[in-house]
C-alpha cells in the first residue's frame, strides 16, 4: 500500500530551511520521505513511535540535530509530515 504525504505549513518551512542551510540533510530527508510513502513504520532513520505529548506521532533521524516528525493516518492512507528542522525536544 502506498501512502500519500501531506505537509503542515511548519514542515514546508522546515524543508525550505534544510534545503537552503543544510543540503546534505535535505538530501537525506528526500530519501526518508520516499520511504514514508511505502512503509512509514519501518526503514532507515530509526523509526520510533513517540510517547508523552507526542503520542500517536513517529520520528525518524535525519541527522543528529534534525528529526522528521510525522503522523500515520491509516483512515486516509496518508502520512502527515509535521516538522523536519531541529529535534522534538527543542520545540
Amino acid at each position: 500500500m502506498n501512502y500519500s504525504l501531506t505537509y503542515t505549513d511548519d514542515a514546508l518551512e522546515d524543508i525550505r530551511l534544510l534545503k537552503r542551510n543544510e543540503p546534505l540533510a535535505y538530501k537525506k530527508l528526500k530519501k526518508l520521505l520516499i520511504e514514508l510513502m511505502e512503509h512509514p513504520e519501518t526503514g532507515t532513520g530509526k523509526p520510533e513511535a513517540l510517547r508523552g505529548n507526542l503520542s500517536g506521532k513517529w520520528s525518524r533521524r535525519i541527522t543528529d540535530k534534525h528529526r522528521l516528525i510525522y503522523e500515520i493516518r491509516n483512515d486516509h492512507i496518508d502520512v502527515l509530515v509535521i516538522n523536519t528542522y531541529g529535534h522534538y525536544n527543542d520545540k
